[in-house]
């Protein structure tokens, strides 16, 4: 037997063994390894920490509908029939509507919204809602995120319940009822979406519920310096007011902090043994590698004591000063650098961004949020032809989505002498060539989109150290980046990218978030 049939035979063992019982060492600290090295996952593996990804947006389905005490004709009454009729057109109605919604034919992509328990809310002709019809949907009003009324009988109702709740109310369709609410409830200042052709009640949805991601990001950064990064100055300026902007939190600790949980964990032989199994399969599924397997279990060891921060913080997300980090000397000491731990945070659905810039974080959030898709991110490096390079050696894996097959992946050292494990992966390699490029600027309030085409690639069978991961990008209607570059002067430099266009979404969910938005194709 040849040593590559042997490869390959062992691999399909880790692989069919791990996908069978979810046992051993495909659980480990929560983390479901053969979902992001192995088989494909079915859906986003669970782990330890909050991860936003795993968020859905809560939506109250509600109708208003009204029936009269009398009979009599009118203006507003050209076809009367009986109260008990009229009463019980309004109960087959809502019938209709709960049906639509167990149904799904309004087509809305289940693993971003739990609807709760559709609720009927009459009135009779004074157009008032009572106490009584409030207490049928008050308890999940309160809960949900989003109300998602279908308004029958008058357009003053759905304004009343939008008052009272002060929640984002969502209108299924676009005519003469639903654009009234809409003008009086947005000039009284209310918030409320109603779904056409170009923005379906689905993308209002997946857009409202990305921005309640955004707004749960809780960032771990490990640092002695603060800001701004000594190497990535062009981050958020003032991250502290990130919480009245967004709520997005961010906790500082220091490197003794993170060099005692260091400590515990290489003080843990359980943890040792857990970080080896993860490193086999990582190794073993790898399509080749260019350094020794116990530096990957090195680099899972520093997984494992970032994870337990991030638990102890209530944190999900995570970024490191590079320079500052290697400046402490810790990495040479444990033979680790953070890359490796990026591709897994982002494949999780963990926004995780190097050299402590804050403001690619927010990028990756977007971005992450939006398509539910792993990002790579990277400097940036004008080419020739306004051929725009972005390279960094952290590639996501997930790039198809979470719930796709991961793409095919390498493993590099990063420095000289063997150890600072990296993913690499051939972007090229992939049936999708469209992309899309974002930046958030140093005041958090700005965000530079490129619509883009990938037409190169760097890194993949080449044993190389440093940052060597690359993606080669161009406008995808100009044929060049060469505008976006320029505009990043006033952006800044790292860059997240995904495959797939996903403008049109990011600029209403930047529309949501207050963030001006240019995009530059």
């Amino acid at each position: 037997m040849t040593l590559k049939n042997l490869k390959m035979e062992r691999r399909d063992f880790i692989k069919n063994s791990v996908g069978a019982g979810i046992t051993g060492a495909a659980v480990i600290n929560g983390l479901y390894m053969n979902q992001l090295f192995g088989i494909p996952a079915s859906q986003m593996p669970q782990i330890d920490i909050p991860s936003p990804h795993l968020t859905k947006l809560i939506v109250k389905p509600i109708m208003t509908n009204m029936y009269h005490t009398d009979e009599w004709e009118g203006p507003c009454r050209f076809n009367v029939v009986p109260q008990k009729e009229e009463k019980a057109r309004a109960f087959n109605e809502f019938e209709g509507f709960k049906n639509n919604i167990d149904k799904n034919s309004y087509k809305i992509e289940p693993s971003n919204v739990e609807m709760l328990e559709p609720g009927l809310v009459l009135f009779v002709e004074d157009f008032k809602i009572t106490a009584e019809q409030y207490n049928k949907i008050d308890n999940d009003a309160r809960k949900a995120d989003v109300l998602f009324v279908s308004p029958e009988g008058s357009s003053i109702a759905t304004f009343e319940i939008a008052k009272k709740y002060n929640k984002p109310v969502v209108l299924g369709l676009t005519n003469c009822r639903t654009v009234d609410i809409a003008a009086y409830c947005r000039s009284n200042g209310l918030e409320l979406y109603v779904a056409n052709p170009d923005f379906t009640l689905n993308d209002i949805f997946t857009v409202l519920r990305a921005r309640k991601v955004f707004k749960e990001t809780k960032i771990l950064y490990p640092t002695n310096w603060g800001w701004p990064s000594v190497a990535s100055v062009a981050g958020i300026n003032e991250p502290d007011k990130l919480k009245g902007m967004y709520g997005i939190e961010l906790v500082k600790i220091s490197y003794e902090d993170l060099a005692n949980e260091m400590d515990k964990v290489l003080q843990n032989n359980s943890l040792i043994k857990e970080a080896g199994e993860m490193a086999e399969i990582m190794y073993e599924n790898a399509d080749r590698s260019y350094l020794d397997k116990k530096y990957v279990a090195n680099s899972m060891q520093f997984y494992q004591a970032v994870i337990n921060l991030m638990k102890k913080h209530n944190c999900n997300a995570f970024t490191i000063e590079c320079f500052e980090f290697c400046c402490s000397r810790l990495p040479q000491k444990w033979n680790i650098t953070p890359c490796l731990i990026h591709t897994m945070f982002k494949d999780l659905g963990i926004p995780s961004a190097c050299e402590g810039d804050l403001g690619s974080l927010l990028s990756l959030q977007l971005l992450m949020s939006v398509s539910k898709k792993s990002p790579h991110l990277g400097n940036m490096f004008y080419r020739e032809n306004g051929k725009m390079q972005i390279n960094h050696s952290v590639p996501g894996i997930k790039m198809n989505g979470y719930d796709k097959p991961g793409l095919p992946y390498q493993l590099g050292r990063f420095v000289e002498s063997g150890w600072g494990a990296k993913a690499v992966v051939d972007f090229m390699n992939n049936d999708e060539k469209e992309v899309t490029v974002a930046r958030v600027n140093p005041t958090g309030d700005g965000l530079l989109l490129l619509k883009g085409k990938l037409v190169d690639s760097e890194g993949w069978d080449e044993d190389l150290r440093g940052c060597s991961v690359s993606a080669f990008i161009v406008g995808k209607e100009s044929g060049t980046a060469h505008e976006f570059m320029v505009k990043q002067a006033d952006y800044g430099n790292h860059l997240s990218w995904v495959y797939g266009d996903y403008t049109n979404q990011l600029e209403k969910l930047a529309n949501m978030l207050g963030i001006d938005t240019v995009i530059v194709s």
